[in-house]
């Protein structure tokens, strides 16, 4: 980045949009990415997603990316799981789950990740050690939920810290 006359120059490199859809990592390249549903590391044991590519709206991807700056303010990095997500995606896991608990019904109001306005996070510390929180991902069991009475003092601590950052960059929990 220059500045030349007191206005401020960015690189010029080209942001590719299809449908509102931006890639993150085209944007900013510093998060981890680790698209769980890319991989068989997750609840169905399969690869549903057959390029590891993070998409989001660019209104939620320019979110993200002042969330994680603040975070790495103070020692963080925001590793991704989950983004943009098909709704043929979130039909496949409706009918594996079919708890609106977990899931959203894509057959009534659906999922903010088929719209591109959802991501699924966590935070990693210096050393890129995810920080302790409450559940893990994929997690459909009463851990998944804000809250959760049994999670102990650091897991609150994390889920806390990681929601009021996001929530003040505009995302809703």
């Amino acid at each position: 980045m220059k500045s030349i006359a007191g206005i401020v120059i960015m690189s010029l490199k080209y942001i590719r949009e299809v449908n509102g859809l931006v890639n993150v990592s085209d944007m900013d390249s510093s998060f981890i990415f680790d698209l769980k549903y890319a991989t068989k590391d997750n609840f169905t044991k399969t690869v549903i997603y057959t390029a590891n590519v993070c998409v989001l709206q660019k209104e939620t991807a320019l979110k993200l990316i002042n969330a994680n700056k603040e975070f790495k303010k103070l020692g963080y990095r925001v590793k991704i799981w989950d983004a943009y997500r098909p709704i043929y995606v979130q039909k496949i896991f409706w009918e594996v789950v079919g708890n609106e608990r977990f899931v959203a019904n894509p057959y009534k109001k659906g999922s903010r990740h088929s719209c591109g306005t959802a991501v699924d996070i966590t935070l990693v510390d210096e050393y890129d050690r995810e920080l302790k929180m409450p559940s893990n991902f994929d997690d459909f069991s009463e851990k998944a939920c804000r809250n959760y009475k049994g999670m102990n003092e650091e897991e609150r601590k994390n889920i806390n810290f990681l929601t009021g950052v996001m929530e003040s960059h505009g995302f809703n929990n």
